[in-house]
Order: structure tokens, then sequence, then C-alpha cells
């Protein structure tokens, strides 16, 4: 029966994973880079018909600022700021959950995809929260379309950056493995039987039946049974002969 991996490998996988996550999140969505992504995503821009103009838009869906603008609402900062934190939370999460059911050796594809879909799944939860945080309004939480749209920039984020975080995975699956298999032949060590052959031509073979088992020790004739209850012979000393100058002859004496 095939094995799943392990949890402490599931949350090393899924503990670089995020870490890529937090990585790329914290450099491409910075305030300090919005300048440059709004030049290249703008819809009526030079560069809207461009081949990064939707891979850019699409990664700017978790964009974050440390400091606030001016006028800005606490909770709409705060909503912006907790979104990119919970789309890493929950990928690390969620992809402990994925790890449980992935086998320990073939099992670099399903970890890949897997960790592609729950990337996007996390950001889309995430934007959902964070605008939830940041205040979307009586009348627009009641709006279905809303939603969608939250949903399409989490899934638009994922198909972007989720490629990546499912490759940190399966590289740190394929890195694991090797040492996985040798804490296992640590913590469960070889018999000392096994060091030993029953075979014919073996050395140990003939002292181990010789010695255990004394009754098939390859004699003809003999077993281990009867030489154990057969009677031993005892072996009396036989009295010394009588002088031949005995008077009596050896026999009773006449008085």
């Amino acid at each position: 029966m095939a094995q799943n991996i392990s949890a402490r490998r599931g949350a090393t996988i899924a503990g670089f994973a995020a870490l890529v996550l937090l990585i790329l999140v914290a450099a491409f969505d910075n305030q300090w880079t919005a300048h440059w992504r709004e030049g290249r995503s703008a819809e009526g821009g030079d560069t809207a018909h461009s081949w990064i103009s939707s891979p850019v838009r699409g990664l700017s869906a978790l964009a974050w600022r440390a400091t606030k603008e001016a006028g800005e609402p606490s909770r709409l900062f705060y909503g912006t700021l907790a979104a990119p934190v919970i789309a890493v939370v929950l990928t690390f999460l969620v992809l402990l959950l994925v790890c449980r059911g992935v086998g320990a050796e073939r099992g670099r594809w399903s970890l890949f995809l897997g960790s592609w879909f729950v990337t996007g799944l996390a950001a889309a939860v995430a934007l959902i929260v964070g605008a939830s945080i940041a205040g979307i309004g009586d009348a627009q939480a009641k709006r279905g379309d809303v939603y969608y749209s939250l949903i399409s920039l989490g899934l638009a984020f994922g198909l972007f950056a989720g490629w990546l975080v499912g490759f940190v995975a399966v590289l740190v699956y394929g890195s694991t493995e090797v040492a996985e298999e040798d804490r296992t032949t640590q913590e469960y060590p070889a018999s000392p039987l096994d060091d030993y052959s029953f075979s014919p031509t073996s050395p140990y073979s003939g002292s181990s039946e010789s010695s255990v088992t004394p009754g098939y020790s390859g004699y003809s004739g003999y077993s281990g049974y009867e030489s154990a209850n057969a009677p031993t012979e005892v072996n009396t000393p036989t009295p010394p002969e009588e002088e031949e100058n005995n008077p009596y002859g050896g026999g009773a004496r006449p008085y």
C-alpha cells in the first residue's frame, strides 16, 4: 500500500511554498511598485494589449500599502493590508491538507496542480475577507456581482502566481524525499536476524542446526530425542582378582 506524505514533510513543503508567496506579494504588490504596475496594466494606455498587461493586472490583486494615504479611513487601510496576510496563511493551511493526500513517492503532478489551485482559492477568499474588513457597504454587500468580481481577481492572481508556488512545492518535495527515507531507516533499524543466512551454503547454517536442533545434526542413526532419553551406561569397576596363594581358595571358610 502506497504511503502519503508525512505530517513533518508536508509542513516543510507548505512552509516553503507559503514563504515564496509571501516574498512575491511583498516584492511585487507593495506601494513602491504601484506606479510601475499601473503604467503596464492600464486599460486605456499604450500597453493595454501587451503580453504583460494581464499578468501584471492579475498579480496586482493583493496590492498593499505600508502607510495610509491622506484622508484614508483606517478600516480601508487595514482591510487592504489584511488581504495579503490572509492569502499567505490560507495557502499554508490548505496546502497542508493537500500534502496529506499526496503520495510519498509519486505525487509531483498532483502536488503541483493542487498548489496551483490552492493559491487562487486562498487569494479569492482573502479578497472577500479583506473587502469585508474594509467595509464594502450594505448596498454592495448584497450584490452578487461584487463577490464574483473578487473571486475572479483571486483566481486571476492564482493563475499567474500559483505555478510558482507549485514549482517550489515540487522542488521541496523532491529534496525531502531522500531525507525522509534516511530518517525512516534510522528509526526502524534492521533486525539482527537479517545478518544471518540459513541457506545450506551459509557458514551459520551448520553451527545453528547442530547447536539448536541436535536431533537433525546430520548423523545417521541417531536423533536428538534418542540420545537424550537413552540410558547411560555405568562402568562399574571389576573387583580385583583374589590372590592365587589364598589358603581358602576363595571359597567359604569351614568354620
